[in-house]
């Protein structure tokens, strides 16, 4: 079975809490995989790989689709999901670039990846600027895919009000709004590893495993309560960037936001002046 819908990152915007609520709705599929990465680093395996992964869907079930949070980044990705599936519905959910550099710095020391500063890690990881120019990433698939086929979504909804986040998801899939799922729920608060060797060998381990084809197990294994309670711990108060590296981030990332509203005709004006934000 072929995907309707494409969540599209980028990362650190919510598309695990998105990845939940899509596999609780009784007319939607995802597989047991968040993240599966086909389009841009498992491309090799081919289509029909990449389709069985969706053959455990009810023939009746109104959306069927995954979520990789890089393939946003990836112009070959792009061209890719184009040509194999021209049709596909894609989610893509905007964050203050800000608060989701940070969020993104606070995973990496999460993932035992790094423990130096955050304004040391602005300097030797290219990504963390990167992935948060949404406007550079997001002209390639407004170049390739008919606007009302892109659905973006902002972080503050999600924030504010994750019940009216969903209804807006659902309605883009055409897929009705279901009451009882944990709207309010966190999921993956900012934590810290217990170890940070324990917690690099975890990582590698699933990359390992990923790179094997053994996508269910990865799967199952990374999002098992257990698992999380083992490695992770939370903050007791949650980190926060000195306001200089802010209003420098802000600086940086001005440009890219001003296209970016000119791209959307939306009002992006709050992320020229917001320095902090929860983590979700």
């Amino acid at each position: 079975m072929q995907p309707t819908f494409l969540f599209i990152g980028p990362d650190k915007t919510g598309s695990t809490w998105l990845y939940q609520i899509l596999r609780q709705h009784p007319d939607c599929h995802v597989p047991d995989l968040k993240d599966i990465y086909f389009f841009d680093r498992f491309y090799s395996r081919g289509v029909d790989w990449y389709f069985s992964l969706f053959d455990g869907a009810a023939p009746n079930s109104g959306a069927v689709g995954e979520l990789s949070h890089d393939y946003l980044l990836s112009t070959v990705a792009a061209k890719r999901i184009a040509k194999d599936l021209p049709d596909v519905k894609l989610l893509t959910c905007l964050r203050d670039p800000v608060q989701r550099t940070f969020s993104h710095y606070l995973y990496m020391v999460r993932s035992g990846r790094t423990s130096i500063s955050f304004e040391t890690a602005l300097d030797r990881f290219p990504e963390l600027i990167e992935n948060s120019l949404y406007a550079k990433h997001l002209r390639v698939y407004l170049e390739l895919f008919p606007r009302d086929q892109i659905k973006v979504l902002f972080f503050e909804k999600l924030r504010a009000d994750p019940r009216g986040f969903a209804a807006e998801v659902f309605e883009f899939l055409r897929i009705p709004l279901v009451e009882d799922l944990p709207y309010e729920e966190r999921v993956l608060p900012a934590s810290r590893p217990r170890s940070m060797l324990v917690a690099r060998l975890a990582k590698l381990g699933a990359e390992v495993a990923r790179r094997a084809g053994m996508t269910s197990l990865v799967g199952r294994v990374k999002c098992h309560p257990l698992v999380v309670r083992t490695l992770y711990r939370p903050y007791d108060t949650r980190p926060k960037m000195d306001s200089a590296t802010a209003t420098r981030l802000r600086e940086r990332f001005r440009d890219d936001i001003v296209e970016l509203q000119t791209l959307l005709s939306v009002d992006l004006s709050h992320w020229l002046g917001q320095t902090e934000g929860a983590d979700r």
